[in-house]
């Protein structure tokens, strides 16, 4: 840390986790977050449970993991690009649809997906997915060039543009701060759920270790992909958003792709794996996991390859801001905090309310707004 100069380095002290005392309305909301999320969770352990383990033996677990080296061996996962670069040549864009909105347009773009699967074991299991070969993005852009521009992405289990808008305060980002905002759809979720997935976002991430590896490839392709043509259109700043898988992904395309300028990756678990490891604490998939020979370690080794743990961050430092939430009982503070120290500890907000309720989201709105003034993208007024 010998070249950090001496605002920065004061920077970092001030930006040590905040010690906010929160009021009684604030308090209760954490605490009726906390309560949500527990629900949630109790439904969530019980549809992973009944999925149970892909491997049923020690030597199927050992064989399935030898088979992960395409994507987890230390030289791949040293140069991510092996992997998961953008094609040498961008896919056209097609417009499923554009309205006017106030100020701009709103459109409903779709390309065909550059992902190919890796492993040829996958590949087989891919060519029995629908919906999946093509990518869903929303855009809302202006008709004069905007000062920046933000694509966002959701959750697991979601998807559905109406939530996220409100979710994201899209119309806000993009009316109040005068942004392009851009909406990717993730595969296996909303528009692109396979025929056979039970549910939104059913099918990954997941226990089957080698389809989420496959997932996150694809995922990171598209991403990137997006940020091409994002660039093409207008090579303003570009940052990204996400929230809960979302943030994950942000976390993971921040620390792979140097074309971003800003990242605020929200209720963001630093590893996957360690998340589904104590998420998994005494239920019957992880005692049966354990007794094949799974270790947490294993499992973090397994899951490398997207883990933003894996890589040090390409956006800078001053464009990096973390956010949690108090009451999060889904992705504790506890697990934000190793990516916000491997992040070099930037700007972290916390704001009162859980992973499902977030009653207080509106201010992790307000403080991008204020970083990209500090960046000096937004003038004072618009983050005013």
């Amino acid at each position: 840390m010998s070249d950090r100069d001496p605002a920065r380095t004061l920077a970092l002290h001030e930006h040590h986790l905040p010690i906010r005392r929160f009021g009684r309305r604030e308090r209760l909301a954490s605490w009726a977050g906390r309560h949500v999320d527990g629900v949630v969770f109790r439904a969530l352990r019980a549809l992973f449970v009944r999925q149970g383990m892909p491997m049923q033996t020690a030597t199927e677990l050992d064989r399935s993991l030898a088979m992960l080296r395409c994507y987890c061996d230390p030289d791949i996962v040293a140069d991510p690009d092996r992997l998961m670069a953008p094609p040498a040549v961008l896919p056209p864009l097609r417009e499923q649809w554009r309205r006017r909105v106030r100020g701009g347009s709103h459109a409903h773009l779709v390309f065909d997906t550059p992902y190919r699967p890796i492993h040829p074991l996958y590949a087989a299991e891919y060519r029995r997915y629908d919906n999946l070969d093509q990518v869903h993005l929303f855009a809302w852009q202006h008709d004069r060039p905007a000062p920046a521009s933000i694509l966002v992405t959701h959750g697991w289990g979601l998807g559905n543009k109406s939530v996220h808008e409100l979710e994201f305060g899209l119309p806000w980002l993009f009316r109040r701060l005068g942004l392009d905002v851009y909406y990717y759809v993730a595969p296996f979720h909303w528009l692109r759920k396979p025929s056979r997935a039970r549910f939104s976002g059913g099918l990954h991430p997941s226990p089957n270790l080698m389809r989420t590896n496959e997932a996150f490839v694809q995922t990171a392709m598209e991403l990137r992909t997006i940020v091409g043509h994002i660039l093409a259109h207008d090579a303003a700043p570009l940052g990204m958003m996400g929230s809960s898988l979302g943030g994950y992904t942000t976390a993971l395309i921040a620390s792979i792709d140097a074309r971003l300028s800003f990242a605020a990756p929200i209720l963001p678990p630093s590893s996957l794996a360690d998340l589904f490891w104590e998420h998994g604490a005494d239920d019957p998939v992880r005692r049966h996991a354990e007794a094949m020979g799974m270790t947490r370690e294993r499992f973090r080794q397994a899951w490398a390859l997207h883990s933003p743990m894996s890589h040090q961050p390409k956006v800078p430092w001053e464009g990096r801001m973390i956010v949690s939430a108090v009451g999060d009982a889904l992705v504790g503070e506890h697990h934000v905090e190793p990516l916000w120290h491997h992040w070099d500890r930037p700007h972290r907000v916390r704001f009162a309310g859980g992973h499902i309720l977030q009653v207080y989201r509106g201010e992790y709105l307000r403080e991008l707004a204020r970083m990209l003034v500090r960046l000096g993208v937004l003038t004072r007024s618009a983050g005013r």
